[in-house]
């Protein structure tokens, strides 16, 4: 068998462009391909992604979600409605696949997810009206190329595309060169501007085909059922041998560019015993060269189910809060309801199940890139107490005996699961630890990091620990609610700081925390004597009240405000309450340490807006009452360092599409002086459609080359902005410290969810061209500070929100990375 699994259960979720004709083709198909599967389907005509999962049981064919809930399902194929900007825009078409992708994963775990990519009219860019679409101007081969990326967004590390879109402009190729017998433009398939006729769905058919069991569907027969499904289904042979060697030269060309993991399944019919276990041996990680630059510092990505970074041996401690399923949904009861409801205990592990619910899910290496080093492998699963503890989703179980399951992990689209669906009362279910299994006898022993990560953070002069702190918004005021090591996760209320500690002693590393703005003293004075009794003597600890409280886009702005206003009776007096109140925590803290010999006292600023300086580090409102001024218990004066060139602005949207069309021309241009056709054409598009964009880009961050416009910019950091504050660190006495820099190249506004500028984005903030930039970003630091470089942040995958990982992944080796780690040219 392949990789359609006997028997397999596939489901289509979409609409007229699924109707009732391509699932019973499908399954013909797979029954001649010696894979026989029953393949149903929900459809809404017109329905976007949204609709069919509020409105499943009113569908025609089946009800999806109850269908996931039975369980069984192998495969879901996914479509969304169009215009497709529209959806992505209003109805969150990612989130809708992941939520359709989650509840395949609770009710049928291992189920792969597909998102069967389509277009739009066949009238687009003709000059005829195409009702209700914005982008209809532009022609209908160029938007397939256009949209691709949008499509690719939507599935995320959720979904695998089914490149139907793509086939179809390959099809339309294919027609005009005179390589279909018989048909000699794409509308000779189509029905109407949007829908296939029987022929364009025999074509659907053969695309699905292809992709789902990564097998040439060349050699089927032209009539796949007995009858066939229309008139105008009526094919020749010829013509059927076509449309299947074109369906497998675009999934082929596609998935080449793709480079996506392959999925596990497991095609072994239920009542075959299960195979013995295979001693797992972990493959070499790649050496990469250790940090050279004696001034970086790194602020440190937050602690979730999704991290790449993946910083502790014990996976668990990256564990999502527990999640209560009610009935037989996914969901219902989040952690806050299930610990108001008396459920918890004090470390997070659950007591018992309330009463309506069927299981505690947790996920835990999760939607991980296939690039995420060290991560794949054999998992050991441990516990104590009594119950019935699941493992499912990526999870493919080795072995299982009372208090344990041995598991293997390969990353991609999804979690491994673990529910707890029963627990003793007595004796609940608790302890749970998830450590690879070469690695638990270190952990057993007291290590805590995950040596592959501390391999690629190792000489870093400073850690921030804002996000794992989870600073901004906190909630966190008292200190016996601060998180502890024994809590069930870090990713609850973040990471403990005796884990800090730790982390920097190890590390030889000094320690930058930021205390939560609501912190009474009590607090401020744990995260002291944690300090001052856990790090070791040589290193200082850098302590900042909250982050960036100047900004609005976060909790801590609004309550300094509210604190203010109460306080003195005025409107915005929220950066003299900040000054004023960091001043205090800081007198705190200094008494428990004993002193500031071990400590730099941190105030930032909002780094763009000069003048604010005033209102923090003097807080005239606080001096009346007879405070000294804040700057008094100040040490450093913080900025940021980051540069973007606004290109992400509605202003110079514009002018990046335009780059980004003129580059794709010209990488066509060349491809066409070569003669590429086909794989060869698509490859060479994929490596070098950027190119001239990339220039463009690079000049335009250094210094508004390219538009005129130096706003923000590289030198419009090193020659205006940093002096500045060099001078205002200089005229108060402090030291003139970064706590965060490097590029902020990403989406404002509606920019966000534009795909095509999404990738781009990733792409120039990886490229070699960044890399120079960074290396005379250090050059010029240097030149106002000797303090170190604050990189934000170490390890992340870059989405729509920005690249801000300096390394993607442990194993990632980038131009961005090398300047980082190797140092200034000065």
């Amino acid at each position: 068998m392949g990789l359609v699994s006997l028997l397999a259960k596939i489901l289509f979720v979409g609409h007229s462009l699924v109707g009732p004709t391509l699932p019973e083709l499908v399954e013909a198909g797979l029954q001649h391909m010696g894979e026989p599967a029953v393949v149903q389907a929900q459809v809404i005509n017109g329905a976007p992604l949204a609709y069919l999962w509020d409105h499943s049981d009113q569908a025609e064919g089946v009800d999806g979600r109850a269908v996931l809930a039975e369980g069984g399902v192998t495969d879901l194929v996914l479509t969304e409605a169009i215009p497709l900007a529209g959806q992505v825009q209003w109805n969150d078409s990612k989130g809708l696949v992941a939520r359709w992708a989650d509840a395949a994963a609770a009710g049928s775990p291992g189920a792969r997810v597909w998102l069967y990519e389509s277009w739009h009219s066949l009238a687009s860019g003709s000059g005829a009206e195409v009702p209700d679409d914005p982008g209809a101007g532009v022609a209908w081969r160029q938007r397939l190329r256009d949209d691709l990326p949008l499509w690719q967004q939507i599935a995320g590390d959720r979904a695998r595309l089914i490149p139907a879109g793509q086939a179809m402009g390959h099809l339309a190729d294919e027609m005009a060169a005179g390589r279909v017998p018989g048909l000699s433009d794409i509308s000779e398939v189509f029905a109407d501007d949007i829908h296939p006729d029987g022929k364009g769905l025999y074509f659907l058919a053969m695309v699905h085909l292809a992709a789902i069991t990564d097998r040439s569907p060349e050699g089927l027969p032209a009539k796949l059922m007995r009858t066939w499904p229309s008139r105008d289904a009526v094919i020749t042979d010829d013509q059927a041998a076509a449309f299947q060697r074109i369906a497998w030269e675009a999934v082929s060309a596609y998935r080449a560019t793709e480079a996506a993991p392959e999925p596990a399944v497991d095609a072994a019919p239920a009542a075959d015993p299960a195979p013995e276990p295979v001693e797992w041996v972990p493959p070499p990680a790649p050496v990469f060269e250790k940090i050279a630059n004696p001034k970086l510092a790194l602020g440190l990505a937050g602690v979730n189910d999704w991290s790449v970074q993946q910083p502790f041996l014990d996976v668990m401690k990256t564990a999502r809060p527990w999640t209560g399923h009610l009935g037989n949904q996914w969901g219902g009861m989040e952690e806050a309801d299930l610990r108001a409801a008396g459920v918890l205990d004090a470390e997070g592990w659950p007591l018992r199940l309330p009463e309506g619910v069927s299981g505690l899910s947790t996920l835990i290496l999760t939607d991980l890139p296939e690039g995420a080093g060290g991560v794949a492998g054999r998992y050991l699963l441990t516990w104590q107490g009594k119950g019935e503890l699941r493992v499912e989703g990526r999870a493919q179980v080795v072995s299982r005996r009372e208090g344990e399951v041995v598991f293997d992990y390969t990353p991609g689209p999804g979690a491994v699961i673990l529910t707890i669906a029963a627990t003793d009362p007595v004796d609940p279910i608790r302890g749970i630890v998830a450590v690879r299994a070469d690695r638990a006898a270190a952990l057993a022993a007291g290590e805590v990091f995950n040596p592959d990560w501390l391999a690629r953070i190792e000489g870093a002069k400073t850690l921030r620990f804002m996000d794992w702190m989870a600073t901004n918004n906190s909630t966190l005021s008292r200190a016996e609610d601060r998180p502890r090591p024994s809590d069930y996760t870090w990713a609850r209320k973040g990471v403990p700081v005796e884990v800090m500690a730790a982390l920097a002693n190890r590390l030889q590393a000094e320690p930058w925390i930021t205390l939560p703005h609501m912190a009474g003293d009590d607090l401020v004075r744990a995260y002291a004597e944690a300090m001052r009794d856990g790090l070791d003597p040589g290193l200082r600890v850098w302590v900042e009240y909250s982050n960036e409280v100047w900004n609005w886009q976060f909790q801590q702005a609004h309550w300094a405000e509210e604190m203010g206003r109460a306080r003195w009776g005025v409107e915005g007096a929220w950066l003299q309450f900040y000054g004023t109140r960091a001043a205090e925590v800081m007198e705190v803290f200094a008494g428990t340490m004993g002193g500031t010999d071990r400590m730099v006292r941190v105030v930032a600023t909002q780094t763009g807006v000069k003048g604010v300086e005033e209102q923090i580090l003097t807080a005239p409102l606080a001096v009346a009452e007879g405070l000294p001024p804040p700057v008094e218990s100040f040490d450093a004066w913080a900025v940021t360092g980051y540069f973007s060139g606004l290109l992400g602005s509605e202003g110079k949207v514009p002018a990046v599409k335009g780059w980004l069309a003129e580059s794709l021309a010209a990488a066509e241009r060349e491809a066409a002086a070569q003669g590429l056709t086909g794989a060869a054409l698509e490859g060479h598009l994929a490596a070098h459609r950027y190119d001239l964009a990339l220039e463009r880009a690079v000049a335009e961050l250094r210094n508004g080359a390219a538009t005129g416009a130096g706003e923000d910019t590289l030198e419009q950091l090193l020659t205006d902005t940093l002096p500045y504050h060099a001078a205002v660190a200089a005229r108060y006495g402090l030291t003139l410290a970064m706590y965060e820099g490097g590029t902020h190249v990403v989406g404002y506004g509606p920019a966000v969810e534009d795909a095509e500028l999404e990738a781009f984005f990733t792409a120039l903030n990886y490229s070699e061209g960044m890399g120079g930039l960074y290396a005379d970003l250090l050059a010029g630091w240097a030149r106002v500070s000797d303090q170190p470089f604050n990189a934000f942040v170490d390890v992340y995958t870059p989405n729509k929100w920005g690249s801000w990982g300096a390394l993607r992944h442990l194993w990632d080796d980038n131009p961005r990375w090398r300047a980082l780690a190797g140092g200034c040219r000065c």
